[in-house]
């Protein structure tokens, strides 16, 4: 490899982070699981540089790209649909939908929604996008729909907002808690900008109350819309913008 060579050279895993594959030690799973070739040979060594004009890097046989314009799209989450990427006995995954919008591999749900919750989530194939959508210290709000089983009283309702309810030993950051239907008691919306497993059930359940239906309905500045169950859409300009902004990520 010529200086010239070197000095254009990544190590494996930051390039395949720079095409979208996840962070850098996410991906190294793939290398170590025999997932990636370079020029057709599959590589297992966590160090191999590679050069991004002459080496032709696969996943799973796909060739990996830097990007020029990375993209990002909403999808509407069904319900019953796991959020991984590969099916598991019994599961309806992600993969699925992804490969009928034919978006290449590369392109990965920005966190996670449960099974049962349906609504946003955001796909890119921006590794740095995502991981700082995901930060807490960048509060971005999620906001989700819920309807409950039973009224929630004032107490319960405080103890959202003033960030008193814990869980697994460590206290819920302060979040939004509006009334949907003012008149039952039992359909609200929340918005919080932390983003642990089951979070709003878990809070919900710790007031007392059993969530019966739960959606998201917009990850920061990017809402749902009227946008059809399983249904994917590139989001715009604007969308990018407003995103980024929220992340704190330079425009691309």
């Amino acid at each position: 490899m010529t200086p010239a060579d070197q000095d254009r050279s990544l190590r494996l895993n930051r390039f395949l982070a720079r095409c979208g594959y996840g962070s850098r030690r996410s991906v190294e799973t793939l290398i170590t699981a025999g997932r990636i070739a370079i020029d057709g040979e599959i590589v297992h060594d966590l160090g191999r540089r590679v050069d991004p004009l002459t080496d032709r890097v696969t996943v799973d046989g796909e060739v990996a790209r830097l990007p020029g314009e990375f993209r990002i799209y909403a999808f509407h989450k069904p319900a019953g649909v796991v959020s991984t990427l590969r099916a598991q006995a019994g599961q309806v995954a992600l993969d699925s939908f992804r490969a009928e919008a034919e978006l290449p591999l590369r392109f990965v749900p920005v966190g996670r929604l449960d099974a049962a919750t349906t609504g946003l989530l955001l796909w890119t194939d921006d590794g740095a996008l995502a991981q700082a959508l995901l930060r807490p210290a960048r509060k971005v709000w999620k906001r989700y729909e819920v309807a409950i089983d039973q009224q929630l009283v004032p107490t319960a309702q405080r103890r959202f907002a003033d960030g008193s309810i814990e869980l697994d030993g460590r206290p819920c950051l302060p979040c939004r808690l509006l009334p949907d239907d003012p008149l039952d008691g039992r359909h609200w919306v929340v918005e919080l900008h932390e983003g642990r497993k089951r979070q709003v059930r878990r809070m919900f359940s710790e007031v007392g109350r059993r969530v019966l239906t739960l959606r998201r309905v917009a990850f920061g500045p990017v809402e749902l819309g009227r946008l059809k169950a399983g249904g994917f859409r590139r989001l715009t300009p604007q969308e990018v913008a407003a995103l980024r902004t929220a992340a704190g990520q330079p425009q691309s």
